[in-house]
């Protein structure tokens, strides 16, 4: 089991874990820019935001997360309804991440190699 979860930006390689939160900047379909905090832990879809979001997230809405340091976007080449993050356990132990970009779809993926660990709700890729 993993005890810490340090997740890093797969462009720019910087940590995107700050005091027990994982960062991110996000742009609504509205094109309200937010930092959003995520819990780093899989199955848990806790979030603060900063600041407080003018409109409250509409169930179904697509988000567009990027990193906080190099400011490129983290959807993922292999699911464009997903963000791609790099989760190091250790140097040499590293899983991509896929989670749901849309809102309300608990959906998130731990994979290595060909090897992938669901989480979340009924499982779909597209």
């Amino acid at each position: 089991m993993i005890n810490q979860y340090d997740y890093y930006c797969p462009k720019c390689d910087s940590k995107l874990n700050t005091n027990n939160k994982v960062v991110f900047n996000i742009r609504r379909s509205s094109d309200e820019m937010i930092k959003l905090f995520l819990d780093p832990k899989p199955m848990s879809y806790n979030f603060i935001c900063e600041p407080e979001p003018i409109a409250a997230f509409i169930e179904n809405e697509i988000v567009d997360f990027s990193c906080p340091h190099c400011d490129k976007s983290l959807e993922s080449d292999k699911y464009s309804k997903f963000v791609e993050i790099i989760l190091k356990v250790t140097e040499n132990v590293v899983f991509e991440v896929f989670f749901s970009r849309i809102y309300g779809d608990h959906k998130t993926y731990v994979g290595i190699e060909d090897f992938e660990e669901e989480y979340g709700d009924k499982i779909s890729k597209h």
